[in-house]
């Protein structure tokens, strides 16, 4: 069976499967769904708490097993359960990295009992506790000021020795905040699909460049992994960057024939 691209069917079974088959990826980036009562097509959003965290359980374990030694695993939320879900990940045996947040300003609700929500948290795991992959320089961003960019700065390291500090050429070293708009409004129309929780491609994007293995020439080269591929954007910002010359490998599971068609018509039209 061809493992590389869209897997219409259920990744409870799936991803068993491909662990049968000694499949092994580099890198696990999915949106799962968040038990926010979401109609996605099925009832996989609309489960019991207990229900929720223990499919959750199952599904992390699969994922974890799925992973190269030096693989990572990052993790879509909410922030009503995703202390449960780190909770979890510590249990399977897999190594904390960073919780992150994707933030964006151009949210809308119409809930008045409550702070206007601007985040999602993304979790960060590794499988191993002293490997993995983040391409520090791949996803630097501006500096906020272009007055530092002008002089150095020293300070003193661990040893009490002086250190001259530049700024580096590329830009600040991202942090644990990601600011990207979601897909809202007439300037997102054309990437925006009927699904519910679609992730923008310009976050997508990004992460890949931060989590994905490169080859000597630079290039990224590894496998990634979505069980839960809704509409398709994993495998559109793959292939966007394959077209780029990058070699990436990818494998989305969606259990909704209805966002797989959307999936592949996106796919498609690259």
């Amino acid at each position: 069976m061809n493992y590389n691209g869209l897997l219409c069917g259920d990744s409870d079974i799936l991803l068993q499967q491909l662990i049968n088959d000694g499949v092994k990826v580099d890198l696990v980036l999915t949106d799962p769904p968040y038990n926010l009562n979401k109609d996605f097509g099925n009832d996989s959003d609309k489960l019991s708490l207990e229900d929720f965290l223990n499919i959750s359980r199952k599904r992390i374990a699969l994922c974890r097993d799925m992973l190269k030694l030096n693989g990572s695993l990052i993790w879509f939320g909410i922030h009503h359960y995703i202390g449960f879900i780190q909770s979890i990940m510590y249990e399977v045996g897999l190594n904390y990295r960073r919780m992150n947040i994707w933030y964006y300003e151009n949210g809308f609700s119409r809930l008045t009992t409550a702070p206007l929500t601007q985040y999602e948290p993304f979790l960060w795991f590794s499988k191993s506790p002293k490997k993995w992959t983040y391409n520090v320089d791949d996803v630097r961003v501006p500096y906020k000021s272009t007055e530092r960019l002008k002089n150095p700065v020293y300070y003193k390291n661990s040893k009490g020795e002086r250190v001259k500090w530049e700024p580096n050429p590329l830009g600040a070293m991202r942090g644990d905040v990601w600011a990207f708009p979601t897909l809202a409004g007439k300037l997102y129309q054309d990437e925006k699909t009927p699904h519910p929780t679609q992730k923008p491609e310009s976050l997508i994007t990004e992460i890949i460049k931060a989590y994905c293995p490169k080859n000597k020439d630079g290039l990224y080269e590894g496998i990634i992994l979505d069980p839960f591929l809704g509409s398709g954007t994993l495998g559109v910002c793959c292939e966007k960057l394959n077209k780029q010359g990058h070699h990436i490998q990818w494998i989305g599971i969606e259990l909704e024939k209805r966002w797989c068609d959307i999936a592949e018509e996106r796919l498609s039209n690259l």
